[in-house]
């Protein structure tokens, strides 16, 4: 993993550069700039610290509704991030982020199954914990850019977030970015629902 693209900054709105236009790693949807994210969820996207714990600040009680951990095969556009051959199995995480009862961000987590042992092992035992509360309490712990993308009813990931909506809207606003410990990169998905924009900004 190269540390070129690890960093604790991010692309900002008005630094177009030409870094901010290119894909990342082949994957042509996925962008550090997007200039027409609809003004309620840019400023949740574009978050630099825990978005956990910018969600409970705006909400009266603040749960995480775990829906499974496992091992799976990574979405397509995963592998290349994560440094692996396709097809192989990888340990996911996935969970809902509620505020005041309703969901608010589904949340998708991989990493490679044998990072379990190592440097992720307090992976599997989170359960109804939020992650974001391991992430940035960890020294050790650095993160990559943010990447943003609009998913739409045809990718993976907008299907198993969309379960959670009466009313699935035609596109879900998403970021990503790894979070490397020790050499071992962890990728975290955060697609936003709806009912985020009720939360004070």
């Amino acid at each position: 993993m190269s540390d070129t693209y690890l960093t604790r900054s991010r692309t900002l709105p008005d630094e177009q550069s030409e870094a901010g236009r290119k894909p990342i790693c082949g994957v042509e949807s996925w962008r550090t700039f997007l200039p027409d994210i609809e003004a309620g969820y840019a400023p949740w996207l574009r978050t630099d610290g825990s978005l956990t714990l910018r969600i409970q600040q705006r909400c009266e009680n603040f749960s995480v509704c775990n829906v499974h951990n496992h091992l799976a095969t990574a979405v397509y556009d995963e592998v290349a991030l994560l440094g692996l051959p396709a097809r192989q199995k990888i340990y996911t995480r996935e969970v809902f982020l509620h505020a005041d009862g309703k969901p608010v961000v589904f949340a998708h987590s991989v990493v490679a199954a044998q990072h379990l042992c190592g440097a992720w092992h307090a992976l599997r035992n989170l359960g109804n914990r939020p992650l974001g509360a391991l992430l940035f309490a960890h020294p050790l712990v650095r993160r990559s850019v943010l990447h943003f993308h609009a998913i739409k009813p045809n990718h993976p990931l907008y299907r198993r977030a969309a379960v959670a909506l009466d009313t699935p809207p035609p596109k879900l606003w998403a970021r990503r970015s790894l979070f490397i410990l020790r050499n071992a990169p962890l990728l975290v998905t955060e697609i936003f629902l709806p009912d985020i924009l009720a939360l004070k900004k």
